[in-house]
């Protein structure tokens, strides 16, 4: 049975310590969490983090790109990164294509604040060392999803699409693919009011 124990509020975010994670299966997920002196959290819709929660009462910009991409769009969605780092505004985003996953790199190099949304339980999730390094320096904040399975479904990340969008200031796409889902789905962003921000039309 786990217990959570409230530490801390800060707008809509409710901290908490999870005192039973240390589940067998579990144990070397966890170990690399303690190990950066990391606590989990939780928000008030039943998703955990960990590493700086209160990088989410921030305004965010959300980005999102399709998996394949024209050189064009990977040179422009670069020279973003560059110069959205320098804004120290924080960035929300899946960071699962390969385009996000560079514009991560930029960020991270640059120390500039992340908001990674992921799809599996933070105890099941291989989180990479640069990430952990992030979150224990206050620089990123790991969210896990409430819904997660093993697999990332279309239908999971269309579910985390949309809610690092409601979570967004702003929303920027560097590409998104003709006939794609990303591209369905800044279509229903538009039609609900949203300004989606292409980097190249």
């Amino acid at each position: 049975m786990r217990t959570s124990q409230p530490t801390a509020k800060a707008g809509l975010l409710f901290i908490t310590q999870d005192n039973n994670l240390g589940k067998s299966k579990y144990i070397k997920a966890i170990n690399m969490i303690e190990d950066c002196s990391l606590s989990f959290w939780s928000l008030e819709d039943g998703e955990q983090g960990v590493g700086n929660a209160f990088l989410l009462d921030r305004p965010l910009t959300a980005f999102f790109s399709s998996r394949q991409c024209p050189g064009a769009v990977i040179l422009a969605a670069m020279a973003w990164a560059v110069e959205h780092a320098h804004s120290k505004s924080p960035v929300i985003s899946g960071f699962h294509s390969p385009l996000e996953q560079s514009v991560l790199e930029v960020l991270f190099t640059a120390g500039a604040p992340c908001v990674i949304v992921i799809t599996r339980k933070l105890e099941q999730a291989h989180l990479p060392p640069t990430w952990l390094l992030a979150a224990q320096n206050g620089k990123a904040a790991i969210v896990s999803m409430k819904d997660t399975t093993r697999r990332l479904t279309t239908e999971l990340a269309a579910r985390r699409n949309d809610w690092v969008a409601e979570h967004a200031a702003r929303i920027v796409v560097a590409h998104a693919s003709a006939g794609g889902s990303l591209l369905r789905q800044a279509m229903q962003w538009e039609n609900k009011g949203r300004t989606v921000d292409y980097l190249l039309k």
